[in-house]
């Protein structure tokens, strides 16, 4: 009956708050120009790779996602 209470009074305190979520942001390495163009390189020149092209490109858009949450949370 003890838990009973403890969830009931859990339940009224919590349902008048707004939740307030703040992603974390965590911080993204940033590749030298060289490397970069390196990695282009190898990417093109190997014709047989067909899944690492698209793990690279979601991984862009994945660190493209992060910026723009973090700079919309001022963070």
């Amino acid at each position: 009956m003890k838990a009973f209470w403890v969830a009931w009074a859990l339940l009224i305190t919590s349902g008048c708050t707004s939740a307030r979520f703040t992603p974390l942001c965590p911080s993204l390495i940033n590749y030298p120009a060289l490397e970069q163009q390196q990695a282009a390189m190898e990417l093109q020149t190997n014709q047989n790779m067909q899944e690492l092209p698209v793990m690279m490109r979601d991984y862009g858009v994945l660190r493209q996602e992060i910026r723009a949450e973090c700079q919309k949370n001022d963070i």
